[in-house]
């Protein structure tokens, strides 16, 4: 299965996909006509673009469940290949650990307004959730700064080779 998969997965993925914006697209552009009939306040109740959404959503599914079995499977199958894999996710963890626990649970006005606004649809917003959403930002932070760090590193260091 692995063998058939390196060699047409690519091919069996793009087919999928196209098959589904074509049932897609058949769907939508036989039905503008009533989807623009519609009154405004209708137009948001309709189920024209349901198939697209559902495609989107399953294909976006199974690629990650895809993702992670065959990233296990190449961990199971080539332990020592993998240690930097899992060395650098490891790394990843560590400095959102670090972020999550620095960040403030201070909730200044700008930040008051966005969760009033995420209160009103109906979520609950803890400190553990503001530390959460710190970490990550400051964690992605960090990541750019150091591939920015690396970018610059690598050029210098080329630049004298």
């Amino acid at each position: 299965m692995y063998k058939f998969l390196t060699k047409n997965g690519q091919a069996m993925a793009f087919g999928l996909g196209v098959v589904i914006t074509v049932v897609f697209l058949a769907t939508v552009l036989s039905n503008v006509g009533e989807f623009t009939a519609l009154p405004d306040d209708q137009q948001q109740e309709t189920t024209i673009f349901n198939f697209g959404l559902y495609g989107a959503i399953a294909l976006t599914i199974i690629a990650a469940i895809a993702m992670v079995a065959f990233g296990l499977f190449h961990v199971a199958t080539n332990f020592k290949g993998s240690i930097k894999g899992i060395l650098g996710f490891a790394a990843l963890l560590v400095i959102f650990f670090v972020a999550y626990s620095t960040a403030s649970t201070e909730v200044t006005p700008y930040i008051q307004g966005a969760i009033e606004n995420f209160e009103k649809g109906g979520a609950e917003f803890t400190d553990n959730n503001l530390k959460f959403i710190s970490g990550g930002i400051i964690t992605t932070l960090v990541l750019v700064g150091i591939a920015a760090l690396s970018f610059v590193v690598s050029e210098v260091s080329n630049l004298f080779k």
